[in-house]
């Protein structure tokens, strides 16, 4: 397992461990790891990037696409595998 080290103020320490305790953690290290795994695992964690804002912004003028669901997914992993 790695190890990250962290400088934290006096304060944050004092309201983790204090956080850590409300929570039933058996420590600060617990209580940052659950932190952690789930912002990991949140379904909406993704950035808007430039490319994304460019994709976005020609599929609203784009209009509809004559293709079903079913297409347009097959078309998608088609190029995906290729």
């Amino acid at each position: 397992m790695a190890m990250i080290q962290l400088q934290l103020t006096d304060q944050m320490k004092t309201e983790l461990e204090a956080r850590a305790r409300n929570g039933a953690y058996e420590d600060v290290a617990d209580y940052v790891r659950d932190l952690i795994k789930a912002d990991l695992d949140r379904d909406d964690a993704w950035e808007m990037t430039p490319d994304l804002a460019v994709a976005l912004a020609e599929g609203d003028k784009g209009g509809e696409d004559p293709r079903t669901v079913a297409e347009i997914i097959a078309d998608g992993r088609k190029r995906w595998s290729a």
